[in-house]
């Protein structure tokens, strides 16, 4: 039997993000080494905060808060990759998951899909837990203290823990068609306004039923 796919349209194009000049640390350790060292040297606190010891940077594209907005609008359904099960997971989408899971990149890796389009993409996410504190039983002690995870915060006596992300990485995205960012901000605005304008016109409805309903409620209230 033949399942070689003829049809262009049915085609999937996987992308992938790995800044080039990053990924070279992750298999040179020679170089690892000699950028783990500049940094100390240079006294470079924000840098050490964004790798763990021995291990190398997040090579990914960093996501900026538009391209958060755009694949949220696109891709509302968010699950973590190990429980996605919608469509097979490319090849080279695992490879990086897998690379991620052994350099302990990310808090979390999820797929954000959506049944329109554009397709899935898998995005990693950075960040710290932290007590709650509008809770009556929150231990205030702990307000402003960030962990690296939920089980240290608990040990500490955090009574309502929760997961505050501070960045969040492209790994990558596949589709049945490429999809540029600038045409993916585009189909993300058009979707935006007309889910908008859907609301907004659902709302004005209910408002002028309530204003025609005015006269009856107000005999109803008073007689």
């Amino acid at each position: 039997m033949d399942l070689q796919n003829n049809s262009n349209e049915m085609k999937t194009t996987v992308e992938t993000f790995v800044i080039e000049e990053t990924a070279m640390l992750i298999y040179d350790n020679e170089k690892l080494d000699k950028w783990n060292q500049r940094i100390k040297e240079l006294g470079f606190t924000g840098q050490q905060q964004i790798c763990k010891p021995d291990k190398s940077p997040i090579p990914f594209m960093h996501l900026k808060h538009s391209l958060v907005n755009i694949f949220e609008c696109l891709c509302p359904v968010k699950v973590p990759a190990k429980e996605y099960a919608v469509s097979p997971i490319p090849l080279e989408i695992l490879d990086l998951i897998s690379l991620s899971e052994k350099e302990g990149y990310f808090n979390a890796i999820e797929i954000w899909y959506d049944e329109k389009s554009p397709d899935p993409v898998c995005i990693g996410s950075v960040g710290h837990w932290v007590e709650l504190s509008w809770y009556a039983n929150s231990n205030n002690l702990l307000k402003n203290i960030n962990f690296k995870t939920q089980e240290e915060a608990v040990s500490a006596g955090a009574s309502h823990p929760s997961f505050s992300i501070t960045n969040r990485y492209l790994l990558g995205k596949w589709a049945d068609v490429k999809h540029s960012f600038e045409q993916l901000k585009e189909m993300a605005t058009k979707r935006f306004i007309t889910e908008r304008v859907n609301l907004y016109q659902m709302q004005i409805k209910q408002a002028q039923r309530q204003i025609d309903d005015a006269e009856s409620d107000a005999f109803n209230q008073f007689n």
